[in-house]
């Protein structure tokens, strides 16, 4: 057995790395089709059919800039608590790997209805999670 939850810690980082890129898709997709993008004088019809901006026109985070806040804050706080629970993961002390597996699922949930981490950042954040919950560190074998 391994001395740390190595699948859990593995698992949750992949679905962050996954999370990270969604966000960093998600603020290039406010920044360039939304009301903000058409305040600043950017229209999504410039850019030309080859980037089909057309079909971005109904998500939630390009119809008021106000979504577009709500959808930057979530993927701050979606970052920072499974940044700091796969931190703490990364331990051998079994109390951290519970309150890593725990903020890392927190997450993940909060990640699941935004779709952040195209779904399977979250999913693999979430089985992480579940991994490290059920973790048990290695007891000593004596003979």
């Amino acid at each position: 057995m391994e001395k740390r939850p190595v699948a859990a810690y593995m698992l949750s980082m992949i679905g962050l790395c996954l999370q990270v890129v969604a966000a960093v898709y998600i603020v290039y997709m406010i920044v360039f089709f939304s009301s903000v993008a058409a305040d600043w004088g950017f229209h999504w019809e410039n850019m030309g059919p080859w980037m089909m901006g057309h079909w971005m026109r109904g998500y939630p985070y390009t119809l008021h800039p106000l979504w577009s806040l709500v959808w930057i804050i979530t993927a701050v706080a979606v970052i920072a608590i499974g940044a700091y629970g796969i931190v703490l993961m990364n331990s051998t002390n079994l109390g951290s790997v519970r309150t890593g597996a725990t903020l890392v699922l927190i997450a993940s949930i909060i990640a699941f209805p935004t779709m952040w981490g195209f779904m399977i950042g979250s999913l693999l954040m979430f089985a992480g999670s579940i991994l490290g919950l059920v973790w048990a560190p290695p007891r000593s074998q004596t003979s």
